[in-house]
């Protein structure tokens, strides 16, 4: 079919003509030829575009997969991590509610021996809505231990010496006569001379030497009203205004001033009224 040629005389200004020799078939169906080539490569173009956008859509569809996989991880990292935080949350809520519990059985006590009460969480005002924030439960309970530790300090518990109680507070027979009833303002602890005493509350000292029937003493003034006495004392350790913190030291057990033998004779006064030191040896 292509050894049918025909001759085409080519005219180039300035220049010899030149004759080229093209298949008849060529020349008969250029158009058709022409138009056949342009449209194979157009679908050439097209196949090649095609495949490239196959390409880059299954790197795009890689990618967000792992995206995808990576949002899922996270996601369920944050719920795993909300459930504990819940569950911290309620346990911490639990032992809070337990510690209220146990603050109010503190305070039926604290009122029985006449000492200021506790504060309790939502104990009165409006009710707020609970929003999980631990950290004002946790400021709150700080502070509350804290006031718990400074009324501690402040108030007259436990024992000034470890010796038996051999006097209580309240009516007696005379230990002088053993006749009649005589009011007995503290208690009595058997010891041995030289032995330390212990003031029972943070306090300032306001006498400390010798007073009548109390022999040597030494008076301390607290907090809230209450004053401690130490009486009989061979002598005192400390000074008058002196600060002393409770455990610490304020005299020696003797048997000055009125007293039948080595002992400590032991008060506590509450706004100047002398009340019992048996309901302040525990807590």
């Amino acid at each position: 079919m292509f050894k049918k040629k025909s001759s085409v005389q080519i005219s180039i200004e300035g220049n010899k003509n030149k004759c080229l020799e093209i298949p008849t078939v060529v020349i008969k169906y250029w158009k058709t030829i022409l138009l056949s080539s342009i449209a194979a490569i157009i679908l050439t173009v097209g196949i090649i575009a095609h495949l490239s956008a196959q390409k880059k859509a299954r790197e795009l569809d890689k990618k967000y997969a792992e995206v995808f996989q990576q949002l899922y991880e996270k996601s369920k990292s944050i719920s795993t991590t909300q459930l504990e935080n819940e569950k911290e949350i309620s346990d911490v809520k639990k032992t809070l509610n337990k510690i209220d519990s146990t603050i109010s059985i503190i305070n039926k006590k604290m009122q029985k021996r006449g000492l200021k009460t506790l504060p309790l969480a939502n104990s009165g005002g409006p009710v707020e809505e609970d929003n999980g924030d631990i950290s004002l439960l946790s400021e709150y309970y700080t502070n509350l231990v804290l006031e718990v530790e400074k009324k501690l300090a402040t108030t007259p518990l436990g024992r000034p010496h470890q010796g038996v109680i051999t006097s209580r507070f309240g009516y007696r027979r005379n230990p002088f006569t053993n006749r009649g009833r005589e009011m007995h303002s503290g208690i009595d602890f058997k010891g041995k001379i030289g032995e330390p005493v212990c003031v029972t509350a943070d306090g300032k000292v306001t006498f400390a030497g010798y007073e009548g029937d109390y022999g040597y003493v030494v008076k301390v003034k607290h907090k809230n009203g209450y004053e401690t006495r130490y009486a009989h004392l061979i002598r005192p350790l400390v000074k008058k205004n002196q600060k002393v913190e409770a455990g610490t030291p304020i005299g020696l057990l003797g048997n000055t001033g009125r007293s039948t033998g080595p002992h400590l004779h032991y008060e506590i006064l509450k706004n100047n009224k002398k009340i019992n030191p048996e309901k302040y040896l525990s807590f």
